[in-house]
């Protein structure tokens, strides 16, 4: 059962009707830092169902984000993120699957993005970003990732819509850019070392922002958003679509399969060449 005095302060929104993400199905791939405060934040906003893949168990190394809780090592994140987040907001239906998108759990993860309305990547692999970015462009489904530096103080969103905006490969991987894919300190695409809770509350927040302004119709969507917490600024990119883009181009599509996830797997060390 809702409760009408839950949702007052959201109902006031002038910009959209906050009413219809009850409708709405979000997948989000990663329970870390930046996944589960994007979690919380859709939770607290009453989306209907969020649909979470993450195959990791909490550590001990993990407290140091928000949301988990010292009791809840040694569960499955998935597990303990949906634990906490019944709490937050019974309303919503949290579906946890704790499998890894790109073995055990990839029948059921094609199976989730075909019936989400969006999908939010929360990873820290570059390779799994790329299959990420792959089935939503052949499924036609919209995909905001976000990621942070290897220092912990920076991080971009990007907002892929197929057909409409460049795909994460247009952009990392193109040879031929008008912005360098590598600014100073920030390591697009890369696993971080060091999770600082500011830093992922910021990009988890843009993530969301992102979200809401496409699930609900209403702003305008920024294809890359750079945050650098060193000096206080962020900055818009309007990344352009690659036409010889294997993933979304007209030449020709990329068709993202187990056997081509598997050339994908080292793939961080061919970015560091690229660089």
């Amino acid at each position: 059962m809702t409760t009408p005095a839950r949702y007052s302060r959201l109902a006031i929104f002038p910009h959209a009707d906050l009413e219809k993400l009850r409708e709405k199905r979000i997948l989000i791939v990663g329970a870390g830092g930046l996944g589960a405060v994007c979690a919380d934040i859709l939770t607290r906003l009453g989306a209907g169902k969020i649909v979470i893949f993450d195959y990791d168990t909490l550590e001990m190394e993990n407290l140091n984000r928000m949301i988990y809780k010292t009791e809840q090592v040694g569960m499955k994140k998935v597990e303990a993120l949906k634990e906490y987040l019944n709490h937050v907001n019974p309303d919503v239906e949290i579906i946890p699957y704790p499998l890894d998108i790109t073995g055990d759990g990839h029948e059921a993860f094609i199976k989730e993005l075909e019936k989400s309305d969006i999908v939010l990547g929360c990873v820290d692999s570059f390779g799994v970003r790329m299959f990420i970015n792959a089935k939503c462009v052949e499924l036609k489904k919209t995909y905001v990732d976000g990621g942070t530096s290897l220092d912990g103080i920076r991080g971009s969103v990007h907002t892929i819509i197929p057909g409409k905006t460049a795909c994460y490969r247009c952009h990392v991987v193109s040879q031929k850019t008008d912005y360098p894919v590598k600014t100073e300190g920030h390591e697009t695409g890369t696993c971080h070392a060091v999770s600082l809770p500011t830093t992922m509350g910021i990009i988890a927040a843009l993530e969301c922002q992102e979200a809401l302004k496409i699930l609900l119709g209403f702003g305008n969507t920024v294809p890359y958003i750079i945050y650098d917490g060193l000096n206080g600024t962020m900055n818009v990119v309007n990344w352009k679509r690659n036409p010889r883009c294997q993933v979304c181009g007209k030449k020709g599509k990329e068709r993202m399969d187990k056997r081509k996830f598997e050339e994908l797997e080292n793939i961080d060390e061919l970015f560091e060449k690229l660089m």
